[in-house]
């Protein structure tokens, strides 16, 4: 019986219809005076992860993780984060305007429901190109 079970497995492992997947990293950053944020994506099999911290002036840091995906030219994400030493994890969702090779961080009206954020679907995100517009930089 444990023959059956091992080529079974063995079986599903080498059938070669496994896509190779190809992941890109990216890194950008904003500076908005004493405000800096940075992100680092890795995008690949349409799902786009990475880190995210905003450093604010005189404020606690948000550092955390995204997931998400892009829908046309807007990247929508989860971001998942804690202020500053507190080990709380806070849960917000994003979206990022991908425009001219830069990410432009949308401000969005938000509701609740059943303990999840959502952006409202009847009012639009706006992407102003203002305080946290994220330039790329080079991968270290």
């Amino acid at each position: 019986m444990l023959t059956v079970f091992f080529q079974s497995c063995e079986t599903g492992n080498n059938s070669g219809t496994q896509k190779d997947t190809v992941f890109t990293t990216s890194n950008y950053i904003a500076i908005d005076g004493r405000d800096t944020a940075t992100i680092t994506l890795k995008t690949g099999n349409d799902v786009v992860t990475g880190k995210l911290i905003f450093r604010m002036y005189n404020k606690e840091d948000n550092d955390g993780f995204v997931r998400g995906a892009f829908k046309k030219d807007t990247l929508f994400v989860d971001y998942s984060f804690r202020k500053g030493t507190n080990r709380i994890v806070y849960k917000n969702p994003m979206a990022f305007l991908k425009k001219n090779g830069q990410l432009i961080l949308g401000i969005g009206k938000m509701e609740n429901m059943f303990g999840r954020t959502y952006f409202r679907k009847d009012i639009p995100i706006d992407f102003y190109e203002g305080r946290f517009t994220f330039t790329p930089v080079p991968s270290q």
